[in-house]
């Protein structure tokens, strides 16, 4: 579903630059439509992007369309409920990449402890041996 037409707040900064439901500043195009053939309008930075664009659209003339003034609201909702999947989703992976990141850690965690359980045998080991020679050259020279 696409967003046409419909200013909002959200559509502007508080410098004035127009920035699509991402928050950042839109860019401009030419309509390429009979109708509308030249007609210049906002969109979405991400429109090559098929899961990132938002399908933020305006015209840069601030015109709406007769049709788009009833849904613009309903669109905006869907479109700011589908931004927030696209955050979440986003939020998601990122912790699916930190918790892989984490368990590889742990696994490096253990892999030293094991190690430094086997160095601190060998240790007791050496002392076990180095006592038993000690008792048996003090055992000699009695």
């Amino acid at each position: 579903m696409s967003h046409r037409g419909g200013s909002s707040s959200r559509s502007e900064n508080s410098i004035g630059v127009v920035c699509c439901y991402h928050n950042v500043p839109a860019v401009t195009n030419r309509a390429g439509t009979e109708s509308n053939s030249g007609r210049r309008f906002y969109g979405c930075k991400f429109w090559m992007v098929p899961k990132k664009n938002c399908n933020f659209f305006r015209w840069v003339d601030g015109a709406v369309d007769e049709g788009d003034a009833s849904n613009s609201g309903i669109d905006s909702t869907i479109l700011n409920l589908q931004e927030n999947l696209r955050l979440a989703e986003a939020k998601a992976e990122r912790r699916k990449k930190e918790r892989k990141i984490v368990v590889q850690e742990l696994r490096k965690v253990n892999n030293d402890v094991r190690v430094i359980r086997h160095m601190f045998a060998v240790v007791i080991l050496l002392n076990v041996v180095l006592l038993a020679v000690v008792l048996a050259n003090r055992s000699s020279m009695i």
